[in-house]
């Protein structure tokens, strides 16, 4: 029945419990003030090991001036040997005391212990390496002060692994991956405020180039609507009536030399001098016909009859009857008729090009075509940096997201607080 009590008492104290707002601001300093207990635990028992290897480092002093004054146990050894063990002394003395420099430790920031920790493997892995050599050759000589300073090393490396696993206590770890955590929390919202800007600079080019679209385009539904258009519109008209009412008489032009292509081109080559003219013909009739100042070609026509009634060209009597009857049509004075036409036409179609031309209208689409195109290329360019932008934006918000939750939970661990992290 009390544990039944106290497990309600208890359960009401979870539901009065509430999350605290901490803004992103000061949260590392808030993270500090939680983290100062434990802190503080690290920091004596650090102190307690920096002691010890302070008392190590005098008796590794000790040891090394132990070595530096040891006399030899057999003084007749030869000069040389003498000299051998002298120079393989001097050089381990001098490696060991290197070492021992560093091990003079005065700052006892945290952060600077954590990194010298792990210089410190690199130092003695340093020191063996480039004292292997005269450490062998000094225990022929001097095995006992040789072996205490190994001891002294033994035990640097046995007091560095402890100090690294004060300073590497879980819930250290958590304050310090979670304090890394909430610099780039810091860094991910300046980027995310840099980048609202971007978007709202983005969103503002898109719809002022759509803006611009919208003035366009209401520009020429307006121009189109003018009394100068009107009498563009017309012009093309008048121009397009032209054209037609010509098409009939070109077309036949067309159609006869159609049909005497064959007996033209057999012609041709029994009358040499007109054979020029005559492929001119079968390749461009109207304009060539335009340019037949003195109308050769009702000649030529004249003399093809005559050859076909001779048969001279071998061709068909169906197909010489059908050319006769075509060359007949093609009468010098149908053909002076035609060509009044075509100049008349000519010139009328000039006129009317001319009109279009000095309108200036064609020149006023040309340019509202271009400021389409390249507002269109605008928008299109704009809209792409803008999924560009939010995409990046969807990233760095669910990266926010992420470490807000990592921290809050973090946090829980360390000190058993929920928080809130505000702007």
């Amino acid at each position: 029945m009390l544990e039944f009590i106290k497990k309600i008492f208890k359960n009401g104290e979870q539901e009065m419990k509430k999350s605290t707002d901490v803004s992103l601001q000061n949260l590392e300093e808030w993270l500090n003030e939680k983290a100062k207990p434990m802190m503080e635990d690290v920091k004596q028992h650090t102190g307690e090991i920096l002691m010890k290897v302070g008392e190590e480092l005098q008796r590794a002093r000790f040891n090394i001036e132990a070595l530096e004054n040891a006399k030899l146990q057999n003084p007749n050894i030869p000069f040389k040997a003498k000299q051998y063990m002298e120079g393989n002394r001097k050089a381990y003395i001098r490696a060991v005391n290197s070492f021992l420099g560093h091990m003079e430790i005065n700052n006892k920031d945290y952060f600077y212990l954590l990194d010298f920790t792990k210089q410190f493997d690199e130092l003695l892995n340093d020191l063996n390496k480039g004292t292997l050599r005269s450490y062998t050759i000094l225990q022929e000589f001097f095995a006992n002060e040789t072996g205490n300073i190994a001891q002294n090393l033994r035990n640097f490396d046995r007091l560095f692994a402890e100090l690294k696993s004060a300073l590497n206590d879980e819930k250290m770890v958590s304050v310090n991956s979670t304090r890394a955590k909430i610099q780039s929390l810091k860094a991910k919202e300046k980027q995310r405020i840099n980048l609202d800007m971007d978007l709202k600079s983005a969103e503002a080019s898109v719809i002022l180039a759509i803006k611009e679209k919208d003035s366009i385009m209401a520009g020429i539904e307006s121009f189109t609507k003018s009394g100068e258009h009107g009498n563009f519109a017309m012009l093309i008209e008048e121009r397009k009536n032209k054209e037609t009412e010509f098409y009939n008489d070109e077309n036949q032009i067309l159609q006869s030399f159609s049909v005497l292509e064959r007996p033209l081109r057999k012609y041709s080559h029994i009358a040499f001098e007109h054979e020029e003219i005559v492929l001119d013909y079968l390749k461009h009739p109207i304009e060539t016909l335009a340019d037949d100042k003195n109308l050769a070609i009702a000649d030529i026509l004249k003399n093809l009859e005559k050859a076909l009634n001779d048969n001279q060209l071998q061709i068909d009597e169906k197909k010489k009857e059908r050319s006769i009857e075509e060359i007949r049509k093609l009468s010098k004075e149908f053909l002076e008729q035609f060509l009044k036409k075509y100049f008349s036409h000519k010139s009328g179609m000039e006129e009317i090009e001319s009109k279009i031309k000095s309108s200036g209208v064609p020149e006023k689409f040309r340019n509202f075509n271009r400021q389409l195109e390249e507002l269109n290329i605008r928008i299109e360019k704009n809209n792409e940096e803008l999924a560009k932008l939010k995409s990046e934006d969807a990233k760095i918000s669910n990266a926010i997201s992420g470490l807000k939750g990592e921290i809050k939970e973090a946090v829980l661990q360390i000190s058993g607080d929920e928080i809130e992290i505000t702007a």
